[in-house]
């Protein structure tokens, strides 16, 4: 059964291809209504799709077994479901290469939009400093504040909410150099909104403005603030003078090409189209969905069979002042929602489509979702994260499953994602069980490339994905982090370099990470960061068959880490074992690493004074006291410009950074059946780090594993979604 919508259909046809109906809403209502033992498809003809409210889709519409539903774009032709609308702008000259026009809907209260795009091309709002020339770029378009307002310091105007406490503990502002921010007065400060990086660079926040003092060059912060999560909040949102920052929405910014302004009160658009662009010709589109489509169901009553095919979803409202949460103990908040949202699912997928121009989400799997795959898709210009697959832990009890189980989130294609949101990813993971990343391509991104939020509860599978130019505008991540702030972690062990005489047991770490989580034929370039980060109680992992170029790993507190036959060369930071559990069980062997002065990059590390050569082989910090540092390191090989093996170790804070030579090192029960020496790789300038017959690799045990078959598959469909 094949039903039929287009842009100039009628839902009073009857949906046939030359009869079709106009809305995938109406669709959807009839086809419902078919034979249950027939697949249902929905063709959308080419053309944008303009969605008046969000499509629910339920149990009772989505498909079964014997009827599943696709809903899909017709053969050749191009499909885009937008939550956006075309305005119609007559434009007129305003001043200074600044055009406006009348909409009445505005100063009605019936038309608000965060966005606009010019011809599918996100614009800018108007803002301070102006954008510059790049988006990732780490300084352009910003400035950075003189210190944060103290916390003891008293707000000199009233709440302008009685219903709303502004009180942003513990930001409750900032102060402004007067030498490098604005001189143009504001008539509505109110309005603005600033977009601040956390002192540590973790991720960035958003609130509204309160109000501005410019005689005591003061910026008082009102709504927001909730980008960011932290065991301890103090932490979260905390902001620095070192944290860049810019203000958007002040209708006096606008001076820059791409700029625009919605004056609400007056009811005008304002526009600088940038050289070349006739206003009178451009399609200007504004968004007023957040959420596209949503799969509604549950557990017992879950929305199945439903197939997203080749279809382009676009032009979603921003989120970030919208309700976050933290679901684990990790630094990442985020918001549950998404262009497309997943709850209460079973054998749903999304195929071959196109996500971009959004400003929140692309996919999010919400609570329960059983074998939901995404594939085959590619994610760009993305307001926050890609894909996030996010359960819940306080409701999951019995056989309440309500969290994401045996997803798959493959071959697909992530770049230029976090517009606004800078504590993003390409793929997300929380709360979930047994999800798989695999063969997948993600670069160009402001934090990591796929970060697992808890231990809670393991078993995932990350495979064959091609990562590189992650923390692009953040530090401390890379394209792989991980998280196991879990039960049995405390937050002493972040204070365990105080203790003179202990460490944190490892305990029973495994009652949250239940399954053990393999990483292998993973291939990461970068130049800052970590390669494989393993954070804060990061527990029960096996790791093999990696390439970390430029980057290397690092093992936090937690346990039960298994790490042998990787592959790290010219590393920014040596590999590193970072305040370790006592009786950790971690173990690590048959490695390689390589290490050059030429890429050392540990400048950034705000927490412990590196003073790092970049011939370290090894960086500790923090060991363990009674116990052994790991339970294993040995049978590696390792390689550097110095020409012998050398390391360095902070036992404790105030302590002397000692650096130790091999045999110091052999003593203490480590390596002592590795070796030094150049591990003779085929052909590094392409990628082959496959070692020679001859490698001194091979005789203390690393086993050559297969090379290029990272990143994208064949069958990926390129060319479908290139840009115009």
């Amino acid at each position: 059964m094949e039903y039929f919508v287009a842009t100039d259909g009628s839902d009073n046809n009857d949906g046939s291809i030359g009869k079709p109906f106009a809305s995938l809403a109406h669709a959807l209502e009839v086809s419902r209504q078919g034979r249950p033992d027939q697949a249902r498809t929905i063709c959308l003809r080419g053309g944008v799709h303009y969605l008046d409210e969000t499509v629910v889709i339920d149990a009772e519409t989505g498909g079964t077994n014997q009827s599943p539903l696709t809903i899909k774009a017709c053969p050749g032709e191009r499909a885009t479901l937008s939550g956006g609308r075309r305005l119609d702008c007559q434009w007129k000259p305003y001043r200074a290469g600044i055009y406006r026009c009348s909409l009445a809907e505005a100063a009605s209260g019936d038309l608000d939009f965060t966005q606009l795009f010019a011809d599918g091309k996100r614009q800018v709002r108007a803002r301070f400093p102006n954008f510059g020339d790049t988006q990732t770029g780490e300084h352009a378009g910003y400035i950075t504040p003189q210190e944060a307002i103290p916390d003891d310091a008293v707000d000199p105007l009233p709440n302008v909410d009685a219903d709303m406490t502004y009180d942003c503990e513990p930001q409750k502002g900032i102060l402004f150099d007067p030498e490098t921010f604005t001189r143009r007065k504001w008539s509505r400060p109110a309005e603005a909104v600033i977009h601040i990086f956390h002192y540590a660079y973790w991720g960035n926040l958003q609130w509204r403005l309160k109000h501005v003092d410019r005689d005591k060059q003061e910026i008082w912060f009102g709504e927001g603030g909730q980008q960011m999560g932290a065991k301890w909040a103090v932490v979260g949102s905390k902001i620095g003078p070192k944290s860049r920052f810019y203000i958007e929405n002040v209708f006096e910014e606008l001076d820059a090409p791409l700029e625009w302004y919605l004056d609400k009160q007056q009811g005008y658009l304002y526009w600088m189209p940038e050289e070349g662009v006739d206003p009178g010709q451009a399609v200007i589109e504004v968004p007023q969905l957040q959420t596209l489509i949503r799969c509604d169901g549950t557990q017992r009553n879950s929305v199945e069979q439903v197939t997203f095919e080749r279809i382009r979803f676009t032009c979603t409202e921003t989120t970030f002042f919208e309700p976050y949460e933290v679901p684990s103990l990790g630094d990442w908040a985020l918001h549950r929602g998404g262009a497309l949202r997943f709850e209460g699912t079973r054998n749903c997928a999304v195929r071959d489509c196109l996500f971009e121009g959004l400003g929140g989400n692309a996919v999010f799997a919400n609570c329960f979702n059983r074998d939901l795959i995404v594939t085959g898709s590619t994610f760009r210009d993305i307001g926050d994260s890609g894909v996030l697959l996010v359960g819940e832990l306080e409701s999951t009890t019995g056989t309440q499953k309500r969290f994401p189980y045996e997803c798959r989130v493959e071959n697909n294609h992530f770049h230029r994602l976090g517009v606004y949101g800078k504590q993003t990813a390409g793929v997300y993971i929380s709360r979930a069980k047994r999800i798989t990343v695999a063969h997948n391509l993600i670069h160009d991104l402001p934090r990591a490339g796929i970060c697992i939020g808890d231990g809670t509860w393991g078993g995932h599978v990350i495979e064959y994905n091609h990562i590189h130019d992650t923390c692009l505008e953040t530090q401390d991540h890379g394209p792989f982090n991980a998280w196991g702030r879990d039960r049995t972690w405390s937050a002493i062990h972040g204070q365990s370099k105080m203790l003179k005489n202990r460490c944190i047991d490892a305990g029973d770490s495994k009652s949250d990470a239940m399954e053990t989580t393999v990483l292998r034929h993973n291939f990461f370039v970068e130049s800052r960061g970590w390669g494989l980060d393993l954070d804060d109680g990061a527990t029960n992992y096996e790791i093999y068959n990696n390439i970390c170029v430029g980057i290397g790993m690092k093992l936090r507190e937690g346990s039960y880490r298994t790490i042998y036959n990787n592959i790290w060369v010219n590393c920014a930071n040596s590999p590193c074992f970072h305040v370790g559990n006592e009786d950790n069980h971690d173990r690590y062997f048959r490695n390689i690493t390589v290490m050059s002065p030429k890429y050392q990059k540990a400048t950034h590390d705000r927490l412990f004074d590196m003073k790092a050569s970049g011939n370290e082989i090894y960086y500790l910090v923090f060991p363990p006291v009674r116990t052994p540092w790991l339970e294993e390191i040995d049978h590696n090989c390792f390689f550097n410009d110095l020409g012998r093996f050398t390391m360095r170790y902070l036992e404790r804070e105030g302590t002397e950074r000692l650096e130790i030579a091999l045999p110091q090192w052999q003593a203490m029960g480590f390596d002592r059946n590795s070796v030094f020496g150049d591990p003779l790789f085929v052909d590094p300038e392409n990628n082959d780090f496959t070692v020679r017959a001859e490698s001194p690799a091979l005789t203390v045990g690393f086993e050559n594993f297969e090379m290029g078959n990272w990143g994208l598959t064949g069958d990926f469909p390129e060319g479908l979604w290139d840009e115009r």
